[in-house]
């Protein structure tokens, strides 16, 4: 998917928008995002997985408008096969361009934690009726996925790390699950928009589904550390759920989580220098 093929789509199935100016403005393992005009974001899924996470991320839509206290993208161009999307460009940038220059993380934290406190209590009548993902991978599971992507990734690592990340592998870990909630989960600093030091919006909700709330949390510990991790967590005040506990498995799903980070780093140099000053505290 390249400027030229998202321009022929986009004029296939919306042709009264005249588009001056397109451009690419990001890829993730799931999504190609372009800018087209400036003010508008054209998000096109990678292959059949994505595109029924498309699918699931439309259908949400309104549940999320009503419950979440950030700004959310609001899919105003969606083409009758769903094959991709386009709404309103949100204000600011992703936090991965810029999150090293971080010094307050209060407000952004106070912001997150209320956002995922309101987010993984939304009624379980509003969902009934959605097509949403259950996810419920084993901690065995969670282990054996992340090792195929750290034998991948093998030769990318410093020899320091190596002994214990090999001794996380052959470790165990057991915990008892909460009831899954709504969760973003895919909740990297690449999807958290910021002005400043302030959230602006959430983006990219192909991931959306009811799982274990840790899953939200595993990702900003994954991207930042164990610090921030703590300051969301303070933040968060859904009563339902042991706090400790939770931290626990945040911290476990996110070092599972950097190998399939530094995989797709391979090309995409700013997911590269993440997960591995990553490594430098995990492991």
């Amino acid at each position: 998917m390249d400027e030229a093929l998202a321009t022929t789509l986009i004029s296939k199935h919306f042709p009264k928008i005249s588009i001056n100016k397109i451009k690419k403005i990001g890829e993730g393992t799931g999504n190609i995002a372009f800018e087209v005009n400036t003010d508008n974001i054209f998000r096109f899924p990678k292959g059949s997985e994505n595109q029924k996470r498309l699918e699931r991320e439309i259908s949400i839509q309104a549940i999320l408008k009503k419950y979440s206290p950030l700004p959310i993208p609001e899919f105003i161009f969606i083409p009758i096969d769903h094959s991709f999307v386009g709404y309103k460009k949100l204000p600011g940038n992703p936090l991965l361009n810029n999150y090293n220059q971080f010094e307050d993380w209060s407000s952004f934290s106070k912001q997150l934690g209320k956002f995922l406190s309101r987010l993984h209590t939304i009624p379980g009548r509003e969902l009934a009726g959605v097509n949403l993902l259950r996810e419920t991978r084993s901690f065995k599971d969670w282990l054996r996925h992340s090792q195929i992507y750290f034998e991948k990734t093998k030769s990318l690592i410093p020899q320091c790390h190596l002994q214990k990340i090999e001794m996380f592998f052959s470790s165990t870990f057991s915990d008892n699950l909460e009831n899954p909630v709504l969760c973003h989960n895919d909740l990297g600093i690449e999807h958290i928009l910021i002005i400043e030091n302030k959230v602006t919006g959430i983006i990219d909700w192909g991931g959306t589904a009811l799982t274990d709330p840790a899953c939200d949390f595993a990702r900003i510990y994954r991207d930042v550390g164990v610090k921030l991790l703590n300051k969301v967590l303070a933040e968060y005040s859904n009563t339902m759920i042991n706090k400790e506990k939770l931290r626990r498995r945040a911290i476990f799903y996110g070092k599972c989580l950097v190998f399939e980070d530094l995989h797709f780093g391979k090309n995409q140099k700013e997911y590269l220098d993440k997960a591995l000053a990553a490594l430098t505290w995990m492991f």
